[in-house]
């Protein structure tokens, strides 16, 4: 099947190396991830150049290179201390340097105005923030991008409100910020309680209610996007190491928590590919899910990595994570509406070969992960289809993106099948990444997309459904709120609205997959 119109220009603009064609891209990234068996790097080829399997963009941009790293985003530690984070900075820039992301929990940064050792006063957690916050605008990730970048909270931290308020101040622009709670807190915010704010020292400061602090974050989101919320419990009910190592980090696009150093292997799978004829082909699925477990696995042996503390980490704790897209174009073929009872019953279906194949490959190995749903902003355009396992966001729609902007629709998209991510409910945006989430033991990257005219209490709910659905985490996005990667054309989808603060949300390519 030839490449798209779109998928050729963002390969000749993005991935290919001086003027080597579109099609050696998949042929260099196949010899690497084959890792010498020459069989399989036809085979894999073939899955690339047909948009059926796609390793993450860095494996696209990398593999070839003298020194490579293949990997998309890595989780980094921070400490209470000068030393530990300039140290965070200089990883940083050395991960953008060659094309990944970074995720960073900064809860262990003092309060501002606690006193410090030798004298004075610290400027606080925030104020360090911004010091990467610039970072981001001076080094372009592998001379192709800019950084994309998580900032994280834990709900009890000293400067919580300030956080949550940040970007309403026109500050830490260039972060994806979220808000770590637990599930005391979520039962208070709902039921009414108080909490204690800890400082990282070890003191308490104070005593609020948690439904001060969950109606701000909701009022925050309903204006810009952010602040996300991540579930601590239901991330570590699938960390194998818990509680001897505590996940309380996650990935730009959220869909990644893991231990510190470690770094996301991911690749997805184009399910649209399996219907002919209003049927799905399971068992061809289930040898393609092997197929893509088995080169993602070779990633992780053949990748460099910017840093020892990386190589270090992803040999102790090997995660890898295959995942879905293509998930609305397939529902559209099979004459399945997105907010439907079969929806939810396929999801199933396939949810369970899904999960058997990847635990199949290689099943006394120890993988961290093995099924991860990420955002699959740049290799849907390179696959031809909807992203990860979003709705199709309009039947015509404009993607902004740092090479240019593409206009992207498909034959498909006259079908009456066909529900737009605006025509589609909060709620049956959350039920569906949520019956994702039982088969999945990583985390979803997933957008609640919400109308203009939603209420903060809409979106407070949607947080609440998201709780007690057992997500990992939830963003939501409420149209015309911030600046848009995508942007609906259809007559029945037009919306526009300046908004000057640029966005780092994962809507279309900030997670680099």
């Amino acid at each position: 099947m030839p490449l798209s119109q779109n998928a050729l220009y963002l390969l000749k603009q993005r991935y290919c190396i001086g003027d080597e064609s579109p099609e050696s891209v998949f042929k260099r990234t196949a010899q690497k991830l084959a890792d010498g068996d020459e069989r399989f790097e036809q085979d894999l080829y073939d899955l690339m150049v047909n948009g059926t399997f796609l390793p993450n963009s860095p494996a696209l941009f990398n593999s070839g290179r003298a020194n490579g790293c293949l990997h998309a985003c890595f989780i980094l530690p921070i400490k209470d201390d000068l030393a530990s984070i300039f140290y965070t900075i200089t990883a940083m820039g050395k991960i953008f340097k060659d094309g990944g992301g970074c995720g960073i929990n900064f809860s262990p940064l003092r309060e501002k105005d606690a006193p410090l050792s030798g004298g004075g006063k610290s400027s606080g957690a925030i104020s360090f923030m911004s010091v990467f916050d610039n970072i981001v605008d001076v080094v372009k990730q592998g001379g192709k991008r800019r950084g994309a970048l998580m900032g994280i909270l834990n709900y009890n931290h000293p400067e919580i409100f300030n956080f949550i308020k940040v970007k309403l101040e026109g500050r830490l622009q260039n972060f994806n910020l979220s808000i770590m709670v637990d599930n005391s807190f979520m039962e208070k915010a709902i039921n009414g309680g108080d909490i204690d704010i800890i400082s990282p020292q070890g003191y308490k400061i104070t005593t609020v209610k948690a439904k001060d602090i969950f109606e701000l974050m909701a009022f925050a989101s309903w204006c810009n996007g952010d602040p996300a919320l991540l579930f601590f419990d239901r991330i570590n009910k699938d960390n194998p190491y818990y509680p001897e190592i505590v996940v309380d980090t996650v990935n730009p696009c959220s869909e990644v928590g893991m231990p510190h150093w470690s770094a996301c292997c991911l690749g997805s799978i184009n399910i649209s590919k399996f219907v002919w004829k209003n049927n799905f082909n399971f068992e061809r699925f289930s040898n393609v899910v092997k197929a893509g477990m088995r080169a993602l696995s070779n990633m992780n042996s053949v990748s460099a990595y910017p840093l020892t503390e990386v190589k270090e980490a992803m040999d102790k704790y090997n995660p890898v994570g295959l995942g879905i897209m293509g998930f609305a174009d397939c529902l559209i073929k099979l004459g399945i509406y997105y907010d439907s009872q079969e929806c939810l019953d396929f999801i199933n279906q396939i949810g369970a070969v899904y999960q058997e194949a990847t635990l199949n490959f290689n099943p006394h190995k120890p993988y961290f992960y093995r099924r991860i749903i990420a955002p699959t902003g740049s290799l849907s355009i390179l696959a031809d289809c909807s992203s990860g396992i979003e709705p199709v966001y309009d039947t015509v729609f404009v993607r902004n993106l740092t090479v240019g902007k593409i206009e992207e629709t498909r034959d498909l998209y006259k079908s009456k099948y066909v529900r737009t991510a605006h025509e589609v409910s909060p709620e049956w945006h959350v039920k569906v990444t949520a019956q994702w989430q039982q088969w999945i033991d990583g985390g979803i990257s997933k957008t609640v997309n919400m109308p203009y005219n939603a209420s903060v209490e809409d979106i407070k709910n949607v947080y609440i459904q998201a709780w007690k659905l057992g997500l990992k985490g939830v963003t939501v996005y409420r149209d015309g709120s911030r600046n848009q990667v995508l942007v609906g054309v259809s007559q029945t989808n037009k919306f526009s609205i300046d908004v000057p603060a640029p966005s780092t949300k994962c809507e279309g390519e900030s997670c680099y997959l």
